[in-house]
Parts: structure tokens; C-alpha cells; sequence
């Protein structure tokens, strides 16, 4: 299934989101718009912009449920910007949550970024070219599918979510299943790309993990802390780092 569905009974060919795609990625399908995954940048317009709410995220809350409820190990790792959508508890909080949910382990995202940043260095003072963050999924993908000639200019460097992923899955081998939970609707298309495929098995939206909190019952104000595991980030927050 791809990251964003059409829910045909709702749509009502009002066509808005076929007007508003910033890279002209859909088209009518019989009787209802229809994304065309290659031209797709997963930036989530069409979400917004749909007045029946027909185009919708693909849960990816029955795969972790499966994940979770298998013997294999489950890690948890948190985008850098958890903290705007869970702002009413702390993170230590969150973390409980997250092992109660069954998770064996939670990291911080902002992690990553650190892991990368010797790379971003190395690529500004050695290039001659402006350079253009491989950070954003959404961006990577706008310039590899509709400006290809600027494919020069992205920093060769995979992004945070993928440099963790792998380094994760080097401490612990294949085993263990990785779940990456974010704001960002294309890092779920990122996982899916050639260059990133094994190194995060799925990616959450922090709506789609609120919701699992509440099928639980669990109620994070009411959590004690447990502190993130592994390495704690002291710049990757601010990212870039140079």
C-alpha cells in the first residue's frame, strides 16, 4: 500500500487537490483523482487541501501493532520535533509511554543528524557548488524528479532518519525492527527509496502514535520518566551542524 490513499466514497471530484499539487502529481482515474507515485514528492498538500478529507495517511498502526507483538525486539526512535506535538508532557514521559507501548528501546532522531554531520562538513569545504541539504525527503525527491540538472548540488549525505536507522541496526543486528516517528509524511516515501530501503522498517505520524496511546488507555501526563536510550544528542537539535 503507498503512504497516501484515495478514499474513492468520500471524494466528491471537486478536484481541488489536483489543482493545488505543487508538482502536478495526480490524475483522474476513472471517475476520482489519483496520486501518480513518480511524480509524487510527499509533501502532504493534497491532504490539506482535500474538503472531504478523502485523501488520508495509510495507517501504519496494524503493522507496529503486528511488530510489537512479535518476539523480535521493536525500537522506537523520535523525530526532532516530538516536542511541538507532545508538548503537554515531558520527554521522559513520552519515553514511558512508548515502553509501555511495548517498545524496547526509544532514541532521539536528533541523533542522527550528529552522525552525519562530519560528512555535511567534509561536502561544504570541499565543494565548489551552492550546496542543498539531503536532510528533507520531500526536497531530495522534488530535485531527483522534476530538477534533476541540481541533482549536483544536493550534499551526497543519506538523511538523520536513515543514518540512525543504519546505525542502530549495526549495534543490533537485523533482528530488531526499527520505527521511526515523525511529522514528516514523506519520510514514509524515503523508507521506500532505493538508497534507504532496510534502514527503518516503518514510519509513524505522531497522530498515528496518539492514537495508539488512547486505544491503550495510557495516559502520559499520569507517566513517571524513564530516561531516552543510547546516546543523547547535544547539537543534533540544531541541525545543521558545522
Amino acid at each position: 500500500m503507498q503512504p497516501i490513499v484515495t478514499l474513492t466514497d468520500r471524494c466528491r471530484k471537486c478536484y481541488s487537490c489536483v489543482r493545488s499539487c505543487p508538482v502536478k502529481a495526480l490524475k483522474i482515474e476513472k471517475t476520482h483523482p489519483e496520486i501518480i507515485f513518480d511524480r509524487c514528492i510527499g509533501c502532504g498538500n493534497c491532504l490539506e487541501t482535500c474538503p472531504q478529507n478523502a485523501k488520508v495517511i495509510a495507517d501504519k498502526v496494524s503493522v507496529t501493532e503486528r511488530y510489537l507483538s512479535s518476539p523480535e525486539p521493536v525500537i522506537a526512535v523520535l523525530g526532532s520535533s516530538f516536542p511541538t506535538f507532545f508538548h503537554q508532557v515531558s520527554p521522559g514521559q513520552l519515553a514511558s509511554g512508548l515502553k509501555k507501548l511495548g517498545f524496547a528501546e526509544v532514541h532521539e532522531g536528533a541523533y542522527g543528524s550528529e552522525l552525519i554531520a562530519p560528512a555535511y562538513a567534509k561536502a561544504i569545504e570541499s565543494s565548489s557548488l551552492p550546496l542543498i541539504s539531503s536532510h528533507c525527503p520531500a526536497v531530495v525527491d522534488l530535485i531527483e524528479r522534476h530538477y534533476p540538472k541540481l541533482i549536483d548540488n544536493l550534499v551526497p549525505v543519506v538523511s538523520p532518519m536513515v543514518a540512525i536507522g543504519r546505525f542502530l541496526k549495526s549495534l543490533n543486528g537485523n533482528a530488531i525492527k526499527i520505527v521511526y516517528i515523525s511529522s514528516c509524511i514523506a519520510a514514509k516515501f524515503e523508507i521506500r527509496s532505493e538508497g534507504a530501503i532496510g534502514a527503518i522498517d516503518e514510519v509513524l505520524t505522531y497522530q498515528e502514535l496518539d492514537a495508539m496511546f488512547k486505544a491503550r488507555s495510557i495516559s502520559l501526563p499520569a507517566l513517571t520518566e524513564t530516561a531516552f536510550d543510547g546516546l543523547q544528542p547535544q547539537q543534533g537539535r540544531l541541525f545543521p551542524i558545522t
